[in-house]
């Protein structure tokens, strides 16, 4: 399994935030410490059976939170892997 990062674009800068790998393969949920958790974090990816080089984002946005504990945020992965952009982009 490869790497996959969130990311956040601020002043001309694109920010990353490893995902927790482990967790998102064995429960297919995105598990992001809340400190971690701020406005206009999305997942690159593409649409499936897309010819085109370029990506939408999906931003992780409250109201896409499915459960929470004490220390984290819970997102559903709607995603199949191969469609996640890889962190060189």
């Amino acid at each position: 399994m490869r790497t996959i990062y969130l990311r956040k674009d601020e002043k001309g800068f694109t920010r990353k935030i490893l995902i927790d790998m482990a967790y998102l393969v064995s429960n297919n949920k995105i598990r992001l410490p809340k400190y971690y958790y701020e406005e206009n974090l999305y997942l690159p990816y593409q649409k499936l059976n897309s010819n085109n080089e370029a990506f939408e984002k999906y931003f992780l946005t409250k109201d896409k939170i499915i459960s929470e504990d004490t220390d984290f945020y819970f997102f559903k992965f709607i995603f199949k892997h191969n469609q996640v952009i890889d962190v060189a982009d």
